[in-house]
């Protein structure tokens, strides 16, 4: 095993790592780096998201294994000589003294041995691997640092890239999420309107039936008033209008759910540049606790490039749910809709133009 499980990972101040020399037949321990051997401005990198089967697999590569926990036992052994003496008239209280005789003045001397017996354990987080492996990639040059637009042309699939971007999330997600927890609120609402109403127009409906000429006349200008003639009608109208909107809302619960259990998440990250980056997360590793942890902020990703969009190609946010297959106008005017005066989301374009790449995510640290 090299030093992967011995050391402390630093970073200094200017993001370039320091660490000691891979030399060989030096064994680990004599590659212990402490804290007091550490520049005082040194970083520690946090990841938030950290895909851990990618991390590993680079890690032992480098390292030819990786060993996550380490125990030590340390003995010592040692001999102690005691002189032990009693004294005429008294019998020694001791209970090893057993050899002295009252009324005479005696000594013995006894060499008892001792051994003593230490444990001592070491054990490596995720995170502090990860710390490691992001020292072995930046000190040799691994990482490829993304900040213009004009890095596209040269960059290829499959190369490991770092960029800096603010967390944008996923539009559909963030509204879907959205709808989902005010929807019980949003259908308790509907379900009074619609009472009401209901209530409304069969009062109406039983004035026009009334024995009473001044009141059915009465009513009868009332729902000409009111635009509702027929009372039958209008209630029929209104119970199908509520079907209606409870199917549509049916329909966005349900693509909310299919999202929830995708595989894999798109997250958007804006580059100060303008460069866009479509983050392919893993559910394994991915949750909604994380996504909170990431809205409105900024990160730094590394991953492996899978796709890098120039000229009129786009990525389309939508393609893990049912309105992927549709026109990506629609995905739009869905986003669209619900930025309104009353109500607005803030949430990015779902489909993603150039300048943008793909990215599957090893890292989203801070």
């Amino acid at each position: 095993m090299g030093s992967g499980c011995y050391r402390r990972v630093t970073l200094r101040q200017s993001d370039a790592p320091t660490r000691v020399p891979i030399t060989p037949g030096v064994s680990a321990k004599e590659r212990i780096v402490t804290v007091t051997e550490q520049p005082a401005g040194y970083q520690l990198a946090h990841p938030v998201y950290l895909d851990v089967a990618m991390m590993i697999s680079f890690l032992a590569y480098l390292e030819g294994g990786v060993v996550t926990h380490e125990e030590a036992t340390q003995k010592e052994a040692g001999a102690k000589e005691r002189l032990l003496k009693g004294r005429a008239g008294l019998r020694a209280r001791l209970p090893w003294a057993f050899d002295a005789e009252v009324g005479s003045e005696v000594s013995s001397q006894r060499r008892d041995e001792m051994s003593l017996e230490s444990k001592s354990a070491r054990q490596h987080t995720a995170a502090s691997l990860f710390n490691l492996l992001y020292e072995y990639l930046t000190e040799d040059g691994q990482l490829i640092s993304l900040t213009e637009p004009s890095q596209l042309e040269e960059i290829r699939t499959r190369q490991l890239v770092e960029l800096t971007g603010e967390y944008l999330g996923n539009p559909l997600e963030d509204i879907l999420a959205y709808l989902a927890t005010v929807y019980p609120y949003i259908a308790e609402q509907q379900k009074a309107q619609l009472d009401a109403a209901s209530e409304a127009i069969e009062q109406l409906r039983k004035a026009q039936k009334s024995g009473n000429p001044a009141k059915r006349a009465q009513a009868q200008a009332a729902g000409q008033e009111l635009g509702v003639p027929d009372p039958a009608e209008a209630l029929a109208a209104l119970t199908q209008q509520a079907k209606e909107s409870e199917s549509g809302v049916n329909i966005m619960l349900r693509m909310a759910e299919e999202i929830r259990h995708a595989p894999v998440h798109d997250l958007l990250f804006r580059v100060p540049s303008g460069i866009q980056a479509v983050v392919t997360a893993s559910s394994e590793y991915y949750s909604p606790e994380i996504n909170e942890y990431l809205r409105a902020g900024e990160f730094r990703i590394i991953g492996k490039v899978t796709r890098i969009v120039t000229g009129g190609s786009t990525i389309n946010l939508t393609r893990r749910t049912v309105l992927g297959a549709a026109s990506p106008a629609i995905a739009q005017s869905i986003v669209a809709s619900l930025n309104t005066e009353d109500m607005k989301l803030e949430v990015p374009d779902p489909i993603v133009a150039a300048p943008a790449l793909q990215v599957l995510p090893m890292a989203i640290f801070i």
